[in-house]
């Protein structure tokens, strides 16, 4: 990776419009060709974007005007032309200084000349100018800080940036070893990615598509039953039963009131319990997942009551298998949310188990 020192006018550094953060904002398509970026409607449009309160950069604006720009982290560009680059990464940053000369000029701000001075020009790391070698370094660049860095993006931008890097001939393998995730990962965050773009393209939903229903998706694919329901192609990564699908996007897709059936990508996980059900299935047709849910309870329970020693050889299986986990080394591979659900299974179980101590002694007291 060969990378270049210099020093340049803020005016010549340009906002990257294909910004993965944009997919948070907004629906637009972000495949803007390069030969574009400088054109002023479209830097507009990109600087607009990046001053959404939800990338906060007025904050760092008045940090910056406060103690000056401190170069911790270099603002990574890409070469355009002669004179212009496009950032990499670092385009919050870079923002936030447009964003403090722009306020100056308009009156809004006052700052001192010496540090208008300094605004006006940066220190930059330009990426080695060989067109393929600049677009591969500057995704690795952005994958490592945003992707597994400190500064993380959100689930749908990860995915996102892995589909890019698929897209480009990388191979999972390849892409674990630049970004520092799991290949496990990395297929989970690429299948997700591709059901989501089936749910965006789609003619009668794609008005209602939004980068937070990532999660959903993420859990209809955990769920073997659910995968089935909606019959998940292995081979095209997309969901060939389409008229379930629509029914799971009526679920999640608030209604005219603003309610959606399914609110939580957690209770995409009950699903399952009642998708084999035909009047479950009514319920949540009607828009009433808690209706659905109790109707499953209390068939379950009427079909299916047990003993206190089935529950405990039930307990004990699942002790055994969280042994196992130990004694196979199969730690390593549960991902971050498998961990915090097992972590949520004990202390739930850690509860139950001191109301069931508390009742059985209270149990023998009475006798």
């Amino acid at each position: 990776m060969k990378l270049e020192k210099v020093t340049v006018a803020i005016e010549n550094l340009l906002l990257d419009p294909n910004n993965p953060r944009f997919a948070d904002i907004s629906d637009d398509v972000l495949n803007i060709d390069k030969s574009r970026f400088a054109e002023p409607t479209i830097q507009a449009a990109a600087y607009e974007k990046m001053t959404n309160p939800k990338f906060d950069v007025i904050t760092l604006a008045n940090s910056i005007a406060t103690v000056g720009f401190v170069p911790v982290d270099n603002i990574v560009v890409g070469k355009l032309n002669d004179n212009q680059y496009y950032v990499i990464e670092g385009n919050r940053r870079t923002t936030a200084i447009k964003y403090l000369l722009k306020q100056h000029s308009l009156g809004q701000t006052t700052l001192s000349n010496d540090k208008i001075e300094k605004l006006k020009t940066v220190d930059i790391l330009v990426v080695d100018d060989s067109e393929n070698a600049t677009e591969y370094v500057g995704m690795i660049i952005q994958g490592i800080r945003n992707v597994s860095g400190i500064k993380e993006w959100d689930a749908f931008q990860k995915a996102q940036f892995i589909n890019d890097m698929i897209d480009k001939g990388k191979q999972p393998g390849e892409i674990s070893r630049t970004i520092g995730m799991s290949v496990k990962e990395i297929n989970r965050y690429y299948k997700t990615y591709s059901v989501m773009l089936q749910f965006r393209t789609d003619e009668e939903y794609a008005g209602k598509w939004k980068p937070s229903y990532f999660s959903h998706f993420d859990e209809v694919l955990k769920k073997p039953a659910l995968r089935t329901f909606f019959d998940f192609n292995d081979e095209t990564f997309r969901f060939d039963n389409i008229t379930n699908l629509k029914r799971f996007y009526e679920w999640i897709v608030p209604d005219e009131e603003g309610k959606a059936t399914i609110s939580d990508a957690h209770n995409v996980r009950r699903l399952s319990e009642l998708i084999h059900d035909k009047t479950a299935l009514n319920y949540l047709d009607d828009r009433n997942l808690d209706k659905a849910v109790n109707y499953i309870n209390q068939k379950y329970f009427n079909q299916n009551k047990i003993t206190a020693s089935e529950c405990l050889n039930k307990i004990n299986s699942a002790i055994s298998a969280f042994k196992n986990i130990l004694a196979e080394g199969l730690e390593k591979e549960l991902s971050e949310e498998e961990f915090s659900e097992l972590k949520a299974g004990i202390e739930s179980m850690n509860e139950n188990y001191k109301r069931v101590e508390t009742l059985k002694n209270n149990g023998h007291k009475s006798v």
